[in-house]
């Protein structure tokens, strides 16, 4: 007879698989739930995923606000300075029907570029006159280097046409070279120095009313210049249009960036420019100033855009103190050795612009290989005399060597900017009073002016064919001031580089005359138009 154990009852083990099947019932109806409720949510966390994703691009003034908040946690941003003392004053921002408030707070400290403290916060208002730097006065001819200069021009070249055509001469060398939004043509038939000055009834993007960063120097308007017409021109290249310059778009473009321009006053004079042209849009700050007033940054702060000048004059190692039995006084140029002055710092800038020319033809003792080889008109010294042509040709060869092999930002050359003294010089009366540009044709290129132009072009050529030959990988530019100043002889102070200058004075009466810097506004606003252009065909 068999028997049965309770836990092997018939009814207990049917019991028992009942209850497991429940549990895995139980079990599937759980996993399916979970799967549907993945299945339905899953699109919604798709498109959530993907409005994150694209939002900065739908909203990118929310997102800039976002990181400007986040920028200002990490370090006090300088607003702007007010217009009037203890009090916010608005900005009409010319073109954009909107309107800027001013506060004033204290400057941040200057970038590890510069060694010395930021100065006090300047009210606007007061950078409108500021004193007379001996830049200004340096760059202009003395005597001894206009007589060389009279020596040298006693031959004429022959006219720059015949000599040199831009398109043989200004190689286009960027090699992502693309069509701009902001030039309306095919790049190929685009020459943006082909061109002519045409009447332009809009006028000047700003006034002495509307931009307050200038120099007293540069400042026709309030000086008393009577006429305005040279205000009423813009340059038209022959097969495309070259708009009128877009503040915004510029400051976008360069977002979170540096420019510096490194050089003489004109080189000054052309960042100043640029800052009245910006300011439109948005006012800067000054965060730094050196004891001299020759190096000076300025911050766009909502777009974090810096623009900066830097002093170096001859952009070769230069000094006046005594040095190999030459006193103190006396200019020692070194041939083979660039100013750390602008080298030290370069890498800091994401892009430079570069020039140099008048300083060049003052008196200079040369040194190369730690050796006095020579110099320019030192008539009293028994030294050979090789001229000025000889040194600067070095300083532009020297130059495009440092930034094409240890810079890693876009360099642009500027190549020279032109005088236009009539009657005279600088030092023997000489003037510049046109009101009107001159005609195609009637201003040529000839003398030391072409030479310097020349050596340029030639050194900047030479330097894109090697590095092409070699697929050397670099940034390199050239912005063609020369022919855009050349016609221009309208456009300097002349005698207005003085407040009033004639008031208490007879008619005839000769006073000292500016014609190599430029009037703000003026053609000088030009040449930052096209290197809006410049800098974008290469981005």
């Amino acid at each position: 007879m068999s028997t049965y154990c309770d836990h092997e009852s018939p009814k207990k083990v049917a019991a028992s698989g009942q209850r497991w099947a429940e549990k895995q019932r139980r079990a599937h109806m759980k996993r399916t739930a979970c799967l549907w409720i993945l299945a339905t949510a899953l699109p919604f966390l798709m498109l959530k995923l993907i409005f994150s994703c694209a939002s900065p691009f739908y909203f990118p003034s929310s997102l800039s606000e976002t990181r400007e908040a986040d920028l200002s946690k990490e370090r006090e941003l300088p607003a702007a300075n007010s217009h009037a003392s203890g009090s916010s004053s608005a900005l009409d921002i010319r073109g954009s029907g909107q309107s800027r408030s001013a506060s004033p707070k204290k400057l941040i400290t200057p970038s590890r570029d510069e060694p010395t403290a930021a100065p006090e916060a300047v009210n606007p208002r007061h950078i409108l006159t500021p004193g007379e730097t001996s830049g200004d006065e340096e760059d202009q001819l003395d005597s001894p280097q206009d007589n060389e200069k009279k020596e040298a021009e006693k031959w004429k070249a022959p006219p720059y046409k015949k000599r040199l055509a831009h398109k043989e001469a200004v190689e286009q060398v960027t090699s992502r070279r693309t069509a701009s939004p902001l030039v309306p043509a095919d790049s190929k038939e685009c020459d943006l120095y082909d061109g002519d000055w045409v009447e332009d009834p809009e006028g000047p993007l700003y006034t002495n009313e509307t931009c307050f960063y200038k120099h007293a120097q540069q400042d026709c308007m309030t000086n008393g210049r009577p006429d305005t017409g040279y205000l009423y021109w813009k340059w038209k290249p022959r097969h495309c249009e070259l708009p009128r310059f877009d503040a915004k778009a510029f400051l976008d473009m360069f977002r979170g960036k540096t420019i510096a321009f490194v050089g003489d006053s004109l080189s000054r004079n052309q960042m100043q420019s640029l800052l009245c042209m910006l300011s439109q849009f948005e006012i800067p700050n000054e965060i730094f100033k050196s004891p001299d007033d020759r190096s000076v940054r300025w911050l766009f702060r909502t777009h974090r855009v810096t623009l900066a000048t830097v002093w170096s004059p001859y952009l070769l190692k230069e000094t006046a103190e005594e040095l190999k039995g030459i006193g103190e006084g006396e200019s020692k140029l070194f041939m083979d050795t660039l100013d750390e002055g602008w080298t030290s710092v370069m890498n800091g800038f994401d892009v430079m612009v570069l020039s140099i020319g008048q300083w060049y033809l003052k008196p200079s003792i040369f040194i190369e290989n730690d050796q006095i080889i020579g110099c320019h008109y030192c008539p009293e010294r028994k030294l050979t005399e090789i001229g000025f042509l000889y040194s600067y040709r070095k300083g532009v060869r020297h130059t495009l060597d440092k930034v094409t092999n240890d810079y890693r930002g876009l360099a642009i050359l500027t190549s020279l900017s032109l005088d236009h003294f009539e009657n005279g010089s600088w030092s023997s009366g000489g003037s510049c009073r046109r009101e009107l540009p001159f005609k195609k044709g009637e201003k040529v290129l000839e003398g030391l002016n072409y030479e310097m132009y020349k050596i340029v072009v030639e050194e900047y050529q030479d330097f894109v064919r090697r590095r092409k030959r070699n697929r050397k990988k670099f940034q390199l530019d050239l912005l063609d001031v020369t022919l855009l100043s050349l016609l221009r002889g309208d456009g300097h102070p002349g005698p207005f580089r003085s407040y009033h200058p004639f008031d208490g004075k007879l008619a005839d009466t000769h006073v000292q005359n500016d014609c190599l810097h430029w009037c703000l506004p003026g053609p000088i606003d030009t040449w930052n138009q096209v290197l809006l252009h410049t800098v974008q065909s290469h981005l």
